[in-house]
């Protein structure tokens, strides 16, 4: 049996558009689908969301996010920063105010600063207690840990520039060049956009 994945629905026989809501049903016939179709992952909602108050559109989706906070113990989440399909922007949650912003129509220049690599290693080694130096004590010699490894992390700073200005900072960012690199995809999708409103401005100004 086959289902609508938008909204349920059973398909009768080889439908191939949802009766009741009108979405493209696939995988009714394998013979039927094109190696040419994109079909897009449904996303379970067993998935951890991210947790923000960053006030969205509704066609608009967080692919990048950070907290600032502060307090060790009851910790209060101050500014989040975020990378979506239609902009960069930080947020002040005290606020309730965007600080800074910019659509990524606007193909912002990104670079990344201040690199560096953390060693977050695990390791081993022996204990030396007050009786192996032969001073009193209940002493002994003793040992922790196991084989040592290290996990190398990447930190450094996003700057988001307009025109030669930065517009916004996102700092002590882990894997910087990975946010780089989805911003710069996005851009990418975006200049067809960009294309047609260039085009319609340009024919408004010959008329």
């Amino acid at each position: 049996m086959v289902y609508c994945s938008s909204c349920g629905t059973q398909a009768i026989g080889d439908e191939l558009i949802c009766r009741k809501c009108g979405t493209k049903i696939l995988g009714v016939s394998s013979n039927k689908l094109s190696t040419e179709d994109i079909i897009t992952e449904t996303p379970s909602d067993t998935i951890q969301q991210v947790n923000s108050k960053i006030p969205l559109a509704s066609d608009e989706h967080i692919l990048w996010h950070k907290e600032s906070s502060r307090g060790l113990i009851h910790k209060e989440v101050m500014v989040e920063e975020a990378v979506t399909n239609k902009r960069c922007l930080k947020y002040d949650v005290q606020t309730g105010q965007i600080i800074a912003q910019i659509g990524i129509h606007y193909l912002p220049q990104i670079v990344v600063m201040n690199v560096r690599r953390i060693n977050d290693s695990l390791g081993g080694g022996v204990f030396l207690t007050p009786r192996v130096f032969g001073l009193p004590g209940l002493g002994g010699l003793g040992v922790y840990g196991g084989p040592r490894r290290g996990y190398l992390k990447v930190f450094g700073d996003v700057s988001i520039m307009r025109e030669g200005k930065v517009v916004m900072a996102f700092e002590n960012v882990k894997d910087p060049q990975g946010v780089r690199q989805l911003i710069e995809a996005l851009k990418r999708e975006s200049i067809p956009w960009n294309r047609r409103n260039w085009l319609a401005a340009r024919s408004q100004s010959s008329q």
